[in-house]
């Protein structure tokens, strides 16, 4: 119908499909040139052959003739519906696929709406055993997508299916609740080290007014870390409620909830794929990241220790985080905070709190009066040989390991000294030469 093609010129618009509205748009542009020439006493067949020779830009842009017959088909319909009779006429099976039959349709909808997570090809190769006749991947797609169960619908579908809390809150008071959680901190030049050292940011955020409680860069992401920004949040601010982590090792193991439970703590974890309970913490993150540790790649502002970051940081807390008002809660997270002042539950004084953070250990006592930790002997009283005792110490030090029986103290455990055990042993172990 359409002849005479002509290549379009590089200043053309950039070729997609014409809409409806612009086909029937360019049909009635040249029924406007055949009524200019019946007007002027031509007959029809003349004002057809006529506008049918003269090529003009279609509706995509490019230059074509258009057949006499086609002119006089578009011309009647014209007269007889109007300008909606130039419209082209879509197919009376579009958005069907052919190739589908009506019941292997049903069944391709219904397999992929109960199996959200699962990819197409994996399900198309599972069907395709069981019905050899089912068309190819690219009707199944075409078919998904008419119904909205493409790729990404898929996947928005299977987040809205999983359960749990969607609706930001807030607790009532400070202190009810504490966030906490690791994000990767920045590279640091140390002299002396081949390698840049990586860090790790651990901060607590207390819920209700959003001032950090304690934040500190570690050079690991353990529970020791954890545990360091803790014992520094609870002597600064006090004792929480509640602590809110996620399903980290430092936040699950035995000695965390060990800890816990000896300062009457809830220790409250995020479900997987949960992450949207825990935005503020993340919102703090990309907030230092953002602003204090994008300054830190200004000239003459690089650090080269822990020690110096976290000085660094603590500054920035004070002097423009807890200063400046928080978009959430219309106040400063310094100002928020003390306003409640008088509900902050302070440490006991007589309280030691490093030994509160020791783990302990049941051990059984050997024959020489020895206990085992890691790889290390420690000495106990020769009266405990063949009991099990409790072993309470530093796990990071190790440097005072305290020993009970029942309740009982029985001193301090030392390391064997194997050098000296040799001169103390006496003639009766070995043979003299």
């Amino acid at each position: 119908l359409i002849s005479g093609r002509a290549r379009p010129p590089e200043h053309s618009p950039s070729m997609s499909s014409p809409t409806p509205e612009a086909v029937a748009l360019h049909r009635y542009g040249l029924l406007t040139k055949i009524q200019d020439l019946l007007h002027q006493r031509l007959p029809l067949s003349v004002a057809l052959e006529t506008v049918a020779a003269a090529p003009s830009p279609g509706p995509d842009g490019l230059e074509a003739t258009v057949a006499k017959r086609t002119l006089e088909d578009w011309w009647y319909a014209y007269k007889k519906g109007g300008f909606a009779a130039l419209h082209p006429k879509t197919r009376s099976d579009r958005g069907r696929p052919r190739a589908l039959t009506e019941a292997q349709q049903r069944f391709v909808l219904d397999q992929v709406r109960t199996h959200l997570a699962v990819p197409i090809k994996v399900l198309y190769r599972q069907w395709k055993q069981s019905d050899p006749s089912l068309p190819g991947l690219s009707c199944i797609y075409r078919w998904l997508e008419r119904h909205d169960l493409h790729h990404k619908a898929r996947r928005y579908q299977l987040r809205q299916a999983v359960s749990g809390p969607t609706k930001s809150f807030e607790m009532p008071a400070v202190n009810d609740l504490w966030m906490v959680d690791f994000s990767p901190g920045p590279f640091l030049t140390v002299l002396g080290r081949t390698k840049a050292l990586a860090t790790h940011l651990c901060a607590l955020l207390d819920d209700h007014s959003r001032l950090v409680v304690a934040a500190l860069y570690h050079a690991r992401a353990d529970t020791q870390a954890f545990h360091l920004t803790l014992k520094e949040a609870l002597r600064r601010r006090g004792l929480p409620r509640a602590i809110y982590t996620d399903q980290g090792g430092p936040f699950t193991n035995d000695h965390t909830r060990l800890v816990c439970a000896k300062l009457g703590l809830r220790l409250l974890h995020a479900r997987p794929y949960h992450s949207w309970s825990k935005g503020k913490i993340e919102r703090f993150f990309r907030t230092c990241q953002e602003d204090f540790e994008a300054s830190l790649r200004l000239p003459d502002r690089a650090v080269h220790s822990l020690d110096d970051l976290n000085a660094r940081l603590a500054d920035w807390l004070q002097s423009t985080y807890h200063a400046r008002v928080h978009s959430g809660t219309e106040q400063t997270p310094h100002r928020r905070f003390h306003q409640a002042a008088h509900l902050i539950r302070s440490l006991d004084p007589t309280l030691d709190l490093d030994r509160l953070f020791h783990t302990e250990l049941e051990r059984v006592v050997r024959k020489d009066g020895t206990v085992r930790l890691g790889n290390q002997l420690y000495e106990v009283d020769l009266a405990l040989r063949g009991l099990s005792v409790r072993l309470r110490f530093d796990p990071w030090t190790r440097a005072s390991v305290e020993v009970e029986y029942r309740g009982q103290p029985f001193g301090h455990a030392r390391l064997v000294d194997p050098h000296l055990n040799s001169q103390l042993g006496g003639s009766s172990h070995y043979e003299k030469p």
